[in-house]
């Protein structure tokens, strides 16, 4: 289970996607807890997203984002909330994965990914969202799967 904060910090652009004020402030979005699904293959630890990363996505995907009526960080929060597979690529990245109900198996078929980085933040290891973005499947099916939410 991870657990979300919708907070974000007084007076940053994040949400409207102006310049950041401080490329290296975090906002905590959420934490992969010790008894959650994912702690299996994964160390429980807080999620993190500087507020340039925020600007990012609201820049990059300004289009998705408006049809699906979400700001930045409200996408970035469903797809760590709602993901329901991880998978690890060569680069130690690993990619939270919101799989839906896919229609086929068709490579070309899209699912809302958010890629994240294991790091250091002091004494304490942390999770850095470094992108989230729609992929499509046929690539994501070619990483490494770490682990998949089991179904009731």
């Amino acid at each position: 289970m991870v657990k979300t904060s919708s907070k974000i910090i007084k007076r940053n652009n994040a949400a409207s996607g102006k310049k950041a004020h401080n490329e290296n402030q975090f906002i905590k979005i959420g934490r992969v807890r010790l008894h959650s699904w994912m702690n299996e293959k994964l160390p429980a630890a807080d999620i993190l997203i500087s507020e340039r990363e925020i600007v990012h996505v609201a820049n990059k995907h300004r289009q998705e984002l408006a049809s699906l009526g979400m700001e930045a960080f409200n996408y970035v929060t469903m797809i760590i909330n709602q993901s329901d597979e991880v998978r690890r690529d060569s680069r130690d990245a690993l990619f939270f994965i919101v799989s839906g109900a896919r229609q086929s198996d068709s490579d070309l078929e899209q699912c809302a990914v958010v890629e994240l980085k294991i790091e250091w933040m002091g004494k304490k290891k942390v999770y850095i969202i470094k992108s989230a973005r729609p992929m499509n499947w046929g690539r994501l099916r070619k990483i490494e799967l770490v682990c998949v939410k089991p179904r009731s």
